[in-house]
């Protein structure tokens, strides 16, 4: 294999100095071999070192350029070029996984795309400019510019009764702190205790932190004996899905190879909540590298059929806020795993635009899909969450500055709701009553000229670029769903990846038109095409619906065009207020 990769070199360099218009030499290792030359003199290499074979130029060449079919011998004639050694029956799953990825690569080698067209990937250089200043340094947090905010104490309500407290909204229990009806303390205890009973169960416990909670609960409760509050979170409990780095506890991204890891640096949002005074309880599953609701510690249950997993990847998020064992929680979405698993443990969660939020702390999966987001069980919780999680940090380069008001003010008639053609039972509920009420539907065409499943190898990609170095380094180790992506996403050519990106900007830019036309858009199977394109999403406990003869809560779901989470929220408040998840209590 040396001799092969030194032979690679030496006829890169003598291609590089006998052509004026080839880029300079650059040293080649047997990890990273340059092959920034033409294809001729590519083919002409390989045939002199004795790997031209007709099988390998199929593979190389016609294959990866031309045709549309895989074969276990093109994969073991390529593997090389992935720097990836594979068993021959790597080799036969790795071709019928590109299988479907090739016809998608075909598809896109055969779009027009205008020379003007710019990838949708953003290159910030000021960014590592400031890192480069900053090193060492604590990144200084700053708050979103023109918050306006407003909550008042509910004085006049009693408290609920010990059953029902676990399931009180956030604004409540605001309102019961304020109010002295209750101390954080107490109410800590409580979500502790329900956290230990109810574990067992649920599986959505990966590290609990009682004496972490407890002593930032007695900080709260001293805070308001001395008059000084600093905000409406202040005192309430909230958990972390465990790719959220809170150091110096372990930080496991649900994954056996991490289940030890400790991250040096404290994402963002855990500081900024640790800010608002918000209590943290522990830290809770997501399917092993954000993938499913299965993580080295079994699979979380859903807490309104415990037969029945969570979803994911924001697993033990929903299912703790469902079940009433916090608060509520942060969860994160790079392609359904916040939407998902707040649709299946009916609760909500809003799924921020691309950028709202910062991910720095936070496990990478795609650089330009991930989003961090709020689940709890009311819309009105989520109003309250959200703002306290905006702001710049100097650590996400991908941070957009924009306002946020709440509430607002919008009439039912005054609003325009598109309704996808795919509804459930609930969401055919919800059309009624805004038919009902005098708001104006429009039928919504979800169907863009670029087809987002041709673009969905994006996040693989991304995500087998990330974990990379640990795969190599052992293949074996269980990566849960993923191993097959990693295995087969080092095979897509960087130039399809680069195409697909500008592409994307296209799909963008149809998508921000046609959502920009109505208010929200009501249901929709539309995870892949709002996620590459940003876009924010809100799901909505609301209403009742029966299940195998079982009733449960409703829920809907409801999308926006970029940075109108404010009018997600007002609409999907206004329905909650008129139509409460019924039974809101699922044991």
């Amino acid at each position: 294999m040396k001799q092969l990769f030194s032979s690679i070199k030496d006829e890169v360099m003598a291609d590089s100095e006998s052509s004026p218009s080839a880029i300079p030499p650059s040293p080649v290792s047997e990890s990273s071999v340059s092959l920034a030359f033409s294809r001729r003199k590519l083919m002409a290499v390989l045939t002199a070192i004795g790997i031209g074979g007709q099988v390998f130029h199929r593979a190389l060449i016609a294959q990866v350029v031309n045709q549309s079919t895989v074969t276990k011998e093109m994969i073991a004639a390529a593997q090389w070029i992935a720097d990836i050694e594979l068993n021959p029956e790597e080799q036969d799953d790795i071709a019928k996984a590109l299988q479907p990825v090739m016809e998608q690569l075909t598809k896109l080698r055969n779009a027009a795309i205008d020379a003007d067209t710019v990838p949708a990937i953003v290159f910030r250089p000021d960014h590592f400019y400031s890192q480069a200043t900053q090193a060492n340094k604590v990144a200084q947090l700053s708050q979103s510019k023109d918050l306006l905010v407003s909550w008042s104490v509910e004085r006049g309500s009693k408290r609920p009764s010990e059953n029902e407290l676990p399931f009180a909204s956030v604004s409540q229990l605001a309102s019961l702190l304020a109010t002295k009806r209750i101390s954080s303390h107490e109410l800590t205890q409580i979500y502790l205790r329900r956290l230990e009973d109810l574990d067992a169960q649920l599986k959505c416990v990966v590290t609990l932190l009682p004496e972490v909670a407890l002593a930032q609960a007695k900080e709260s409760d001293q805070r308001r004996r001395q008059g000084v509050t600093v905000g409406v979170l202040d005192g309430i409990p909230w958990v972390a899905k465990d790719l959220i780095a809170i150091p110096p506890w372990k930080t496991t991204w649900g994954a056996e190879p991490f289940k030890e890891q400790v991250r040096d640096n404290e994402a963002t949002v855990s500081q900024k909540l640790r800010a608002s005074g918000a209590v943290l309880l522990a830290k809770v599953s997501l399917g092993a590298l954000a993938w499913g609701d299965k993580w080295f510690g079994g699979m979380t249950r859903n807490p309104w059929n415990l037969d029945q997993g969570s979803s994911g990847s924001s697993a033990g998020s929903a299912s703790a806020v469902a079940a009433g064992l916090t608060g509520f929680a942060l969860g994160s979405e790079t392609l359904g795993s916040i939407v998902s698993p707040c649709r299946r443990c009916r609760c909500c969660g809003l799924r921020p635009t691309y950028g709202r939020v910062s991910r720095a702390g936070c496990m990478p999966l795609a650089w330009t899909l991930d989003k961090i987001g709020p689940i709890a069980r009311y819309v009105e919780d989520l109003a309250y969450i959200f703002p306290a999680l905006l702001g710049t940090d100097g650590k996400d380069p991908s941070l957009v500055e924009r306002s946020y008001q709440w509430p607002i003010q919008r009439a039912w008639a005054d609003l325009r709701i598109g309704v996808a053609g795919d509804l459930s039972e609930t969401e055919q509920q919800v059309l009624q009553l805004l038919q009902a009420e005098g708001t104006t539907i429009i039928d919504f065409d979800s169907s863009m000229t670029v087809s987002p499943s041709e673009l969905g190898f994006v996040l693989g990609v991304e995500a087998a670029a990330v974990f990379q170095s640990q795969f190599r380094q052992d293949r074996n180790a269980d990566y849960g769903l993923w191993t097959s992506t990693f295995l087969h996403s080092p095979f897509i050519p960087a130039i399809e990846y680069i195409q697909a990106n500008r592409l994307r900007g296209q799909l963008i830019i149809e998508a921000e038109k046609k959502f920009s036309a109505v208010d929200v858009v009501l249901g929709g199977s539309d995870l892949l095409l709002t996620n590459l394109t940003g876009l924010p999403s809100l799901v909505v406990s609301c209403g009742t619906q029966t299940i195998d003869g079982k009733q449960l809560p409703g829920v809907i779901k409801l999308t926006a065009s970029s940075y109108r989470e404010e009018m997600l929220l007002h609409v999907g408040h206004k329905l909650q207020k008129i139509l409460p998840p019924q039974p809101s209590i699922p044991f």
